[in-house]
């Protein structure tokens, strides 16, 4: 097992940006990711991920902060992961 130095000398550094802030809020919380979409003018497939916390378009932020009439901050958060990769399995020739 790793420990944590070992992790952050071996491993993959990423950051991971998550909409949480905004996905947690009252107003949207018990929205379905349709509903989401057609309250802001998002597609379901980007609400999707963004609870998935994959990649979506930047336009989605300025969409969000105009609407909210917010900061970027207020919507979204950035988290830095490290994670090892796996050893390759190659068969031996």
């Amino acid at each position: 097992m790793y420990d944590y130095g070992d992790i952050k000398k071996l491993g993959i550094r990423t950051t991971i940006i998550s909409f949480d802030p905004f996905l947690k809020r009252p107003d949207v919380s018990h929205l379905t990711d349709a509903q989401v979409g057609r309250k802001y003018g998002l597609s379901t497939a980007t609400v999707k991920a963004m609870r998935r916390h994959q990649d979506v378009p930047f336009d989605t932020v300025r969409i969000l902060c105009h609407e909210l009439q917010c900061q970027p901050g207020e919507i979204l958060n950035a988290t830095t992961a490290y994670y090892i990769p796996a050893k390759d399995k190659t068969p031996d020739a």
